[in-house]
Order: structure tokens, then C-alpha cells, then sequence
């Protein structure tokens, strides 16, 4: 069965920007063991020369992987591949919140550590910041997984919608959109 050019470009969207937030967030990883290491002073200057405008690029690349796998679940949504696409699709959604909810706000309080010495508990913030990158990490990596286990596995068509309120009803039915007949409808 051929597969339309729309969900080839979707399928290579989704798995590109999610390759690009899982390495993105690989590179955080990666400069963690070093990072710990330093005093509050060598970490505010190490953030702002490695880091500008990294997390940023991130958010806005998490973001459009999220806005592109909501089509993609759309389109294989007869088809075997609907759930792990779904599945990466809410990885990928816990990862931008946990972006916004966990790692931005560090990002923001770091921003003044330019202007004022760093707080005291300066080392609150860096963990919060590091672990909000390894739950990052986990997520994307996953939500990776998921999509290439689903793009290279046999693609096979249902003839059905994997959830119900996805399913068009055929041309001739006495069903509705839930695929209840009228008698069934409460």
C-alpha cells in the first residue's frame, strides 16, 4: 500500500524534530558531570557561554514536534502505528511542560545571576535545572522510540479507527459518529 506524500512529510517532520529536542537535550546531559562541578560563580559564567539562546531554540523545536505528531496520530489513525504515535505524542507533551514548568523558570532566575551575585541557594536552582534536563532527556528519548518503532515497523490499515470517535461512519451506514445505531443512543 502506498503511503501519501502528507503523512511521509509528517512522519519525517515528527521524527526530525524529535531527534533534534532528544539531542538537544543529550548535549545538556553530556556537559552535566562538568557542570556540578563548578562554583556558583564558574556556573553563571559557563550558562551564559554555552547556553545562549539554546533553551529557546528547544522550547520552539518541543513545541512544533508536538504541533506536527497531532496530525500524524490523525492521519494513521486507521492503522497499527496509531497508538505509538499517540503515545510519543504525550511524551512529547510531558516534555514541554516539563520544559516550561521545571527548566524556564530556572532559566529565568539564572538570567539575573548576570546582574546580582547568585543566591545563596543557588544550588537549588542548578539541580532543578539538571534534573528538569534528565527528565527531559527520558521523555524525548522515549517519545523517539516510540516514533521509530511505529515508522519501521509494517504499516498495516485496520479498516477501523482505533478510537472510536476517530472512525467516520461509511457512506450508507445507520450509524453515528460513535458507530452506535440509533436505537443504541441512550
Amino acid at each position: 500500500m502506498a503511503v501519501p506524500a502528507v503523512t511521509r512529510l509528517l512522519w519525517s517532520a515528527a521524527v526530525t524534530l524529535v531527534t533534534l529536542t532528544s539531542g538537544l537535550t543529550l548535549v545538556r546531559l553530556l556537559a552535566m558531570p562538568v557542570e556540578l562541578g563548578y562554583d556558583r560563580h564558574m556556573y553563571v559564567r559557563f550558562n551564559e557561554a554555552a547556553y545562549p539562546g539554546l533553551a529557546y531554540v528547544g522550547g520552539v523545536a518541543e513545541l512544533l514536534a508536538v504541533v506536527v505528531t497531532v496530525p500524524l496520530a490523525i492521519v494513521e489513525r486507521r492503522t497499527n502505528r496509531f497508538r505509538l504515535v499517540v503515545m510519543s505524542g504525550f511524551l512529547t507533551i510531558g516534555a514541554l511542560l516539563l520544559w516550561a514548568l521545571v527548566v524556564q523558570p530556572a532559566n529565568d532566575v539564572f538570567g539575573t545571576w548576570s546582574r546580582q551575585p547568585p543566591p545563596l541557594d543557588w544550588h537549588a536552582w542548578r539541580m532543578r535545572w539538571e534534573l528538569g534536563q534528565v527528565g527531559n532527556f527520558v521523555l524525548t528519548n522515549g517519545a523517539l522510540l516510540l516514533l521509530l518503532t511505529a515508522a519501521t515497523g509494517r504499516r498495516r490499515v485496520t479498516g477501523r479507527a482505533v478510537v472510536p470517535f476517530l472512525r467516520r461512519p461509511s457512506r450508507g451506514s445507520d450509524t453515528g459518529i460513535l458507530g452506535l445505531r440509533e436505537e443504541q443512543v441512550p
